[in-house]
């Protein structure tokens, strides 16, 4: 065996144990990253599942505090860090179920048209005087903010942004939920009003 011949052997038998070491440097960091994200580990016969650990230490801690059984507000707050833009969306969404059960527990006349709903429910509110023209603008901008996260390409919310948005939309469904229903009436805005 000349030296040539024992070089290319040794190339050999190192090239993949050296490019094994070179793809875990490389991706250290993505890999890293990935790690905290994984909800089951399985190795031979170790096998791990973070869920249910998880699961089972907060309704233990549920059990110990029960301020922790959150609320959908602070649900949706604790979502803003990872899914702001969802967030935005499902606070609306309550938002608008609050004002739709306000409409029809005081109108017994109103269908709330889809293409144009939410400026609909918006006209309703502010004409019933149910809410006063600066929660009606308020309204507007919530239901503005909200069309542009869900429909404007490539606008982004941060958890900041995200996080004062909820506590903008409970604030108004805390407002929706304290008026008290009365009698069911005929209501006197319509479909016309909302064209406006």
């Amino acid at each position: 065996m000349d030296w040539m011949q024992f070089t290319i052997e040794l190339i050999d038998k190192l090239a993949w144990p050296l490019v094994l070491v070179f793809a875990v440097i490389s991706l250290k960091r993505p890999l890293s990253k990935l790690i905290p994200l994984a909800k089951k580990l399985k190795f031979k016969d170790l096998e791990l599942e973070f869920g249910q650990e998880l699961k089972a230490v907060t309704q233990e801690a549920e059990g110990i505090f029960p301020e922790l059984k959150d609320s959908n507000r602070n649900i949706l707050i604790m979502s803003a860090s990872q899914l702001p833009n969802s967030a935005v969306i499902e606070a609306w969404e309550a938002v608008d179920l609050a004002a739709e059960k306000l409409i029809h527990s005081r109108c017994s006349n109103i269908t709330l048209d889809k293409n144009t709903r939410y400026k609909h429910i918006e006209n309703i509110l502010i004409s019933e005087q149910l809410i006063n023209t600066k929660q009606g603008k308020l309204f507007s901008e919530l239901r503005q903010l909200r069309n542009k996260v869900a429909h404007a390409v490539g606008y982004e919310v941060d958890k900041v942004q995200a996080v004062q948005y909820i506590e903008l939309c409970f604030k108004l469904i805390e407002h929706l939920q304290g008026l008290t229903p009365s009698a069911l009436q005929v209501c006197q805005a319509s479909v016309s009003d909302v064209a406006s």
